[in-house]
């Protein structure tokens, strides 16, 4: 079954965010440095380790390569906002697909995904935006 999504409201980043590297590293979307997280660590220390490096590129991959900040429509294979089958309840096996397109895209984007016995991967577009690439080999049992 295809079935289709917009997302509308989202508010560009600006362009000179886009082309700073410093920016690249940040994680502007992400939650707020939680009291749990290392609170025997310098401030600076936990601050820099949350934001800049427990994912490198975040920033990259939502508003440089990604999409994150732009209005689109996802149509793709039911639910559409699925990443990857095993994320279902209950988990599957197999192939997910989508295609960002419309709004504000000069261009479509597509997303491929597959969970399998052995391998999980995924590469394109994410139905939220955001650019990337995975590969699994799973253990075996």
């Amino acid at each position: 079954m295809i079935e289709s999504y917009t997302f509308t409201g989202r508010t560009l980043k600006p362009t000179a965010l886009k082309r700073n590297p410093i920016h690249w590293f940040g994680n502007t979307e992400e939650q707020q440095l939680p009291d749990w997280y290392r609170p025997a660590w310098w401030q600076w220390r936990r601050r820099l380790y949350w934001y800049y490096l427990r994912n490198p590129l975040q920033n990259f991959r939502c508003y440089v390569l990604g999409v994150q900040d732009r209005n689109y429509t996802v149509t793709g294979r039911a639910p559409v906002l699925t990443v990857q089958r095993d994320d279902l309840v209950p988990p599957e096996r197999g192939w997910q697909w989508c295609v960002l397109h419309g709004g504000t895209l000069p261009l479509p984007l597509p997303f491929v995904s597959h969970c399998g016995r052995h391998v999980t991967w995924y590469l394109g577009w994410q139905p939220t935006g955001f650019a990337g690439a995975k590969f699994v080999v799973h253990k075996p049992r």
